[in-house]
């Protein structure tokens, strides 16, 4: 019992922001005529993203995870390979697990039209996870070259520097060490009970080099 919730206020810091970015997207970008692909299958993000549209086509490497289709976004043929042409794409906590992102984002470029967007989110200062599945960080210049050639890009940190340190403490509740694993938990509780301090002080000494990861969303 105890564990799911640990699970759950773990998942609710560590994913600051990401339903709340999801969900101002979509309000802005997502029209009923729009056919979503969506990079990454199954898990609590693709149920959340069945609230807004039934129109969702999603690829994954992993047949376990029941894809639409299984198809890797590094692919070279990836364009030739999808059984669907959507209109928007979404990649959200995939990148850093491809193994080339250059080819990730260029697949996703060459897939949509004129004018048509990708919404993405990718970890910066952020505990390995899915390992060994994990192989990448980015900065938002890295972002800023890797998606250089659409026309347009916006780049949102997830949160701020003194969040992003508690999140790392918060996710030593993951590793199988039990002494890490009580201190995780603590670093949970103290994160929500003294959260309000936290926002406080981020607003009076404030960094933008510091975050857990970023926000994209670019336009063709």
């Amino acid at each position: 019992m105890f564990n799911k919730y640990f699970y759950i206020l773990s998942k609710k810091a560590s994913r600051k922001n990401l339903y709340q970015f999801i969900y101002k997207s979509l309000k802005k970008n997502l029209k009923k005529n729009h056919k979503i692909l969506n990079i990454g299958a199954g898990g609590e993000i693709e149920e959340y993203l069945k609230e807004f549209s039934n129109n969702i086509y999603s690829i994954d490497i992993d047949k376990r995870r029941k894809p639409n289709q299984v198809l890797n976004i590094c692919d070279n043929k990836f364009k030739k390979k999808l059984n669907y042409k959507p209109s928007i794409v979404f990649c959200f906590e995939v990148l850093e697990h491809t193994e080339n992102p250059i080819k990730a984002v260029e697949n996703i470029f060459a897939v949509l039209k004129k004018g048509e967007k990708v919404l993405v989110s990718v970890p910066f200062n952020f505990h390995i996870h899915d390992e060994p599945f994990d192989y990448f960080r980015f900065t938002q210049y890295g972002l800023k070259l890797l998606f250089k050639k659409f026309s347009k890009i916006e780049i949102k940190k997830r949160n701020g520097w003194l969040e992003s340190i508690f999140v790392n403490f918060i996710r030593l509740e993951k590793e199988k060490n039990q002494f890490s694993k009580l201190l995780g938990r603590f670093f949970i509780i103290l994160y929500f009970f003294l959260y309000p301090i936290i926002v406080i002080i981020q607003k009076i000494f404030t960094s933008d080099k510091l975050t857990t990861g970023y926000f994209v969303e670019a336009t063709k």
